[in-house]
């Protein structure tokens, strides 16, 4: 988080206020950096598995040097954790994209049963077009990328076979992309199919199926469930798994306390979570050595 003078911090809320700036960004260059937040807000924002859409607003002052100040909510969902969990959310993004400009004010509006956070101006619209088409070009990304990595697993297995180790990446990759595409069964599939040739083979290690284990639990909570709590258990189930490891390795023990860390948050048990975001920077102090 960007530490500013108060004093500073008085003035940019007064030059926004009462001065209104000359934008030296035109506004498609504003909508870049508002869709630019977004992408990094989304990264960091923990999707919530409430039976209802609960949506939190948080405003703040976002700065030209990637950092932000004064993130406060002004629009309570009514449960405190989700709210706090949105200023976490803002605070874990930075750095932002840098601009040649003023700071202005930006809302971030995060849902519970949504992926995406939304970003714009008080009082300003934004238009959308720029957003669908990035999203619809990301779409045909995956997509491509989709067809590529089945194209090769199919003559890859035709020479190594179908529970070669070396095309649990593969799989692995499949798994995620067709996650990031919402088509929950087919990643579900992959990731089984990555997990059920880590399983047979002599050479892998605990760790890749760590990776597996975490990567399939996040796609159950990423898929949700309004009707019960059977994604949300089945996640829970592989997090745990994880942490019970002897060698689970690094990355993959963070992802699976982080997990944990952010559906204890979710029950409003935020003193069973903070000791574990503390282990979890620990973890991943060592891992950047």
């Amino acid at each position: 988080m960007s530490t500013k003078p108060k004093s500073l911090l008085l003035l940019l809320n007064l030059v926004f206020w009462l001065g209104a700036p000359t934008w030296a960004l035109s506004e498609a260059e504003i909508d870049e950096v508002l869709t630019a937040a977004e992408d990094k807000l989304s990264s960091t924002w923990a999707r919530l598995q409430y039976p209802q859409s609960l949506s939190v607003s948080v405003q703040f002052m976002l700065l030209p040097d990637g950092g932000y100040s004064g993130a406060a909510v002004v629009g309570s969902c009514g449960n405190k954790s989700v709210d706090q969990q949105a200023i976490n959310a803002v605070d874990s993004a930075v750095p932002f994209r840098r601009f040649s400009d003023s700071p202005f004010l930006v809302i971030a509006t995060f849902d519970t049963k949504r992926d995406r956070v939304t970003c714009g101006m008080p009082g300003k619209g934004r238009g959308s077009s720029k957003a669908d088409k990035k999203i619809a070009i990301q779409k045909k990304y995956h997509q491509n990328a989709i067809s590529i990595v089945l194209d090769r697993i199919s003559k890859a297995e035709k020479v190594m076979g179908k529970d070669d180790i070396r095309l649990f990446e593969s799989f692995f990759f499949l798994g995620g992309e067709y996650k990031k595409l919402k088509d929950y069964s087919k990643s579900e599939e992959a990731y089984n199919r990555a997990l059920n040739i880590v399983s047979k083979a002599k050479t892998a290690t605990e760790a890749q199926k760590a990776k597996v284990l975490v990567a399939l639990g996040e796609m159950y909570l990423d898929k949700g469930d309004t009707q019960n709590r059977e994604n949300r258990e089945k996640a829970e189930a592989l997090f745990k798994e994880v942490t019970e490891m002897k060698e689970p390795g690094k990355e993959a023990l963070a992802s699976a306390l982080e997990n944990q860390a952010k559906l204890l948050y979710k029950d409003g048990k935020a003193k069973d979570a903070d000791p574990l975001y503390a282990r979890i920077k620990e973890l991943r102090a060592k891992t950047n050595k």
